[in-house]
């Protein structure tokens, strides 16, 4: 109790409100987990034609699904809470016909392992390097938001292992220099993530609640808040729910996994293309057209009448515009 005292009290002011709100709401709402563990949503795809497969990597065992032949097309999901690659089953099964399809699962996200102990920068980049020598051939990479610099860095440094790289909203929270976490966010959020004793309470009170993942996705993932399902809002708080789930999105919330996308654009060197819902304004109009602007030789395509996650909003519409551009890559010179 004294540790916890100790810890409360390093909080900045808004920070301790923030907090003992929560606590009140979780104390008057239920922590948000009831009974035993929900099933993880990624194990969706073994219904869906995919085969599972468990891969050790340098930060714990990575599962991931496969399925179709052809050329290595490899979806990778951004690690905002309740993340997992469920987020692609919409999409990726699309691509069987013509791809070797790989849907992975990060470490300490859906269905992999959940070890206690921090996911940072370098721990995703050391598990794409692992699921890249499993698959044995360049492969073509389709990330989203946070993801975006992992696969970059990878591509930065071996590109001779990547075909190509789709970025579906590209951001590392820094952009072009700046910090564009939300000031509100930033005084009260970071600090509590960022503290040891608290954060890990706070983040079962608070971020695997269904209450906040509809209230996120209603407000920043989708342009049409009517059309955010239960589906959706189920898959993501069964992920945000497994034990030591924590231990992955703690350090996102903190900042401690930020870079500047910009910065890595600047150097890609493999065929890229970049894709983005034409209705977001989270990462905003200004960074997409300032990345356009940035490589005018990268594509940009705005998928209509969507946000953030255009992957789920409007699937039809995303596979459409994924088949040219993934057509546009294998044109692209190397």
């Amino acid at each position: 109790m004294e540790r916890v005292s100790l810890a409360l009290m390093s909080l900045p002011v808004w920070g301790r409100i923030v907090l003992i709100a929560f606590l009140f709401l979780g104390i008057v709402g239920g922590s948000g987990r009831a009974g035993a563990t929900p099933e993880v949503p990624s194990r969706v795809y073994t219904s869906l034609g995919f085969t599972e497969h468990t891969l050790a990597t340098p930060a714990g065992e990575l599962v991931y699904y496969e399925a179709g032949s052809g050329p290595p097309l490899v979806f990778l999901h951004g690690i905002g809470g309740g993340a997992s690659s469920w987020t692609w089953s919409k999409i990726a099964p699309a691509f069987t016909g013509d791809y070797r399809v790989v849907v992975a699962d990060w470490v300490g996200w859906g269905a992999s392992e959940h070890p206690a102990r921090y996911q940072l920068f370098d721990d995703y980049v050391g598990q794409l390097d692992a699921l890249l020598t499993e698959i044995g051939e360049p492969a073509t990479l389709v990330t989203q938001t946070a993801a975006a610099g992992f696969a970059a860095e990878l591509a930065e440094t071996q590109p001779d292992r990547v075909s190509g790289i789709v970025f579906m909203t590209p951001s590392g929270g820094i952009e072009f220099g700046e910090n564009v976490t939300d000031p509100f966010f930033a005084a009260t959020f970071t600090p509590i993530a960022s503290t040891e004793g608290v954060n890990r309470a706070f983040y079962e009170l608070v971020f695997h609640r269904p209450e906040f993942i509809r209230f996120f996705f209603t407000g920043t993932g989708y342009a049409d808040p009517a059309a955010v399902g239960d589906d959706m809002v189920d898959a993501f708080t069964a992920s945000a729910q497994q034990p030591n789930a924590s231990y992955a999105a703690l350090p996102f919330l903190a900042g401690r996994v930020s870079y500047d996308f910009a910065s890595y654009l600047e150097d890609i060197d493999v065929p890229a293309a970049i894709m983005w819902g034409a209705q977001e304004q989270e990462i905003g109009p200004e960074v997409r057209d300032g990345l356009a602007a940035l490589r005018p030789d990268v594509p940009l395509v705005l998928i209509p009448r969507s946000s953030l996650n255009f992957e789920l909003e409007r699937p039809a519409e995303t596979i459409e515009a994924l088949k040219i551009v993934l057509a546009t890559l294998t044109a692209s010179p190397a």
